[in-house]
């Protein structure tokens, strides 16, 4: 009797938790900052104050949840470029699958980076609002049982290099929608800064430019360190990603 007890006392009780996949939790605000990347004082989109945006910087399998307020004065969509949105197609941030955020409201996101690695990026796909900024990293680790195929890196860096214009988007927009092309850029932008002065003819001075310093003795690396080298193409005609590998 004793041991019938014990099997319907197990039988009862409620099964052990099992731990599900983790949450990555971000609150952003989309809103106009002001900047200056080649000198001329204008408008740009940044993402919590910062231009480029944050890094999404998560795991595979890992779900993703980001509160987005439009703090601009016309409607916003973000996408997660390259991001396979695995049964949450309407999370793609695209029209034609979401509705735009209005002004002053919020939406959040919510995917799953599923059996996913490698380097993607986010960015605004409506109305031109990329030309303006708002833009950002997504980086999806492996998870430790699934081991990389190289030494695990040192050091990460990334790169957004891309055309740039001192009109702002609507300015642009309206030349589109009038027949107009946009001509050449005024500039090239990496990591939201303007060139280095190579040429004081062609780059005004004053312009701040992005240093990266991987010399021996600056962030702790060595000769034979291992980085990621992640770069990214936010020009306005051509998106691409590539990674690659130096030491």
């Amino acid at each position: 009797m004793p041991a019938l007890l014990l099997l319907l006392l197990l039988a009862a009780a409620p099964a052990p938790a099992r731990a599900g996949d983790p949450y990555a939790y971000y609150d952003w605000e989309v809103s106009y900052i002001s900047a200056q990347p080649l000198g001329v004082k204008q408008k740009v989109i940044g993402i919590n104050g910062q231009f480029p945006g944050p890094p999404l910087n998560v795991t595979t399998n890992w779900n993703v949840v980001v509160n987005v307020r439009n703090a601009l004065d016309e409607p916003l969509l973000l996408t997660w470029n390259g991001v396979q949105q695995r049964k949450t197609a309407w999370q793609d941030g695209v029209l034609g699958t979401n509705c735009a955020i209005p002004a002053g409201w919020n939406w959040t996101y919510t995917f799953q980076v599923k059996d996913q690695v490698g380097s993607f990026f986010y960015f605004p796909s409506t109305p031109l609002h990329r030309a303006a900024g708002g833009y950002g990293a997504i980086t999806i680790n492996n998870r430790d049982v699934i081991p990389i195929p190289f030494a695990f890196p040192d050091g990460d860096i990334t790169l957004f290099i891309g055309d740039w214009y001192n009109r702002g988007h609507r300015e642009l927009r309206s030349a589109l929608d009038g027949g107009t092309l946009l001509g050449a850029p005024d500039g090239v932008l990496i990591n939201g800064l303007g060139p280095y002065q190579y040429n004081e003819s062609v780059v005004p001075p004053g312009i701040v430019y992005e240093r990266i310093n991987v010399e021996p003795g600056y962030l702790h690396c060595t000769p034979s360190d291992f980085f990621y080298l992640t770069l990214f193409s936010s020009n306005l005609n051509c998106t691409a990603t590539n990674i690659k590998k130096r030491r």
